[in-house]
């Protein structure tokens, strides 16, 4: 399994990534019983998953390389869920341009560029350090607003 952790900047990694997402959506099954019966890609299912990475994981504990598989995942999950819930947004990778803000991260992009590019990967670790909960879906009502 290639994981976000692997992708180095290289698109033929993002492609096998990308590729691959169907297979490893299923790997949801490793989380508790509780959790992943809930998890059906709903917007209310972000508040879920943000509440299980947060009880069970810190900031760095995410970032470390014994932990990529879970970060992935749920990374792949948040995006698949905003994905399937907001219209014209699909999946974006930059590898050409080492410079950009977004270089080496898979991302979510909206057809013609109306919202800036989102990041289901960085928001998995940035939502630990939030206390009141919502994150994601407060990403959601922001890119409404846009």
């Amino acid at each position: 399994m290639i994981t976000i952790s692997d992708l180095n900047g290289k698109e033929d990694n993002y492609t096998w990534w990308l590729n691959i997402m169907p297979d490893e959506m299923p790997r949801l099954s490793i989380l508790p019983k509780a959790v992943r019966d809930r998890l059906d890609y709903s917007m209310e299912s972000l508040d879920l998953i943000e509440e299980y990475i947060r009880e069970n994981y810190a900031a760095e504990e995410l970032k470390d390389r014994k932990n990529r598989y879970a970060r992935d995942l749920f990374s792949r999950y948040v995006g698949e869920t905003f994905r399937k819930n907001i219209s014209d947004l699909f999946w974006s990778f930059e590898s050409n341009n080492e410079q950009d803000e977004y270089y080496g991260i898979p991302v979510l992009a909206s057809i013609g560029g109306s919202v800036p590019p989102m990041t289901p990967t960085v928001w998995v670790t940035e939502l630990i350090a939030q206390r009141e909960g919502h994150f994601l879906r407060s990403r959601v009502k922001s890119l409404k607003a846009a």
